[in-house]
């Protein structure tokens, strides 16, 4: 039985109630994993925006960001050199828009994150301490107007008639042009979000040639019809880079669904959990 409880952080910020733009209710966009790196022993937090514009750019609040801490929630002693002045020294990384997977590469245990884009785009991101991942959905920036609750994160994306291209430039999911020092993603569909969710590596001379691959996930969105997404990619990393040298799809004999989170099993299987209320379990032939 669980005899006691720490609350090592207690700040995230954290979306209360509906609001006045057209997506999200209470929860919504808050990132939410955790894990480990074998590198260095620290745990990595994944926050999200909460469909608030003055979280992703600003360091006074731990929305939108990587944390990096130790097991008492305390940061880790390296991020402040890296971090931009006035930043929680538990930030390792800022301007994401909502990070639902991290995993570790299995040579250089750099993190390796899956940020779920709006319409037009998710990214997968190799991290840097101290990176800056670009998004920022604030009114009056790179010519848009007011948006509901001052969150320019869909709006307008949504409407008729835009083109995926039009939406990047309205609301891009890395702002190059305001952050040219953002960091530059190794992977994005630039086309309509897929709704990228959780990352793992496989591990095991069982793997074949896939062994040390990253795998990551899609929660899938329709459009029309038509929906998209639904999957789990391989992505064959260089070694050192790191660079996308392959990406293709994992033949599923279970069919599509919506694939919350991939973990590597201690058999060396991959274990799935998706929103359809199955836990998959994934072996090597």
């Amino acid at each position: 039985s669980v005899s006691n409880r720490t609350d090592i952080v207690e700040n995230i910020p954290y979306k209360q109630a509906p609001t006045d733009h057209p997506f999200g209710d209470a929860g919504a966009h808050n990132g939410g994993r955790i894990r480990f790196n074998p590198g260095d022993d620290f745990l990595y937090v994944t926050t999200g925006d909460n469909h608030n514009s003055s979280l992703p750019q600003f360091g006074d609040n731990l929305g939108s960001k990587v944390l990096r801490i130790d097991r008492d929630g305390k940061a880790a002693p390296m991020n402040a050199d890296a971090l931009p002045d006035g930043f929680d020294a538990r930030t390792f990384t800022y301007g994401h828009r909502n990070v639902q997977g991290i995993a570790f590469h299995p040579q250089t245990h750099q993190p390796i994150i899956t940020e779920h884009g709006p319409w037009h785009t998710d990214e997968v991101n190799a991290l840097v301490p101290g990176g800056n991942s670009g998004w920022d959905p604030r009114p009056n920036m790179a010519g848009r107007g007011d948006c509901p609750d001052n969150y320019c994160g869909y709006e307008p994306n949504q409407n008729e008639g835009m083109d995926p291209e039009e939406r990047r430039k309205y609301m891009p999911m890395t702002d190059y042009g305001t952050y040219p020092n953002a960091m530059r993603p190794l992977w994005t569909n630039n086309n309509y979000s897929q709704g990228i969710s959780s990352a793992a590596f496989l591990e095991g001379e069982q793997w074949g040639d896939w062994n040390g691959r990253l795998v990551v996930s899609f929660l899938g969105i329709g459009f029309g019809d038509t929906p998209v997404g639904q999957r789990i990619n391989v992505i064959d990393l260089m070694p050192w880079g790191p660079t996308i040298m392959d990406n293709k799809e994992m033949p599923l004999s279970a069919g599509p669904a919506r694939f919350r989170g991939l973990v590597m099993g201690p058999d060396g299987s991959l274990y799935a959990a998706v929103d359809e209320g199955q836990i998959h379990r994934f072996t090597a032939e």
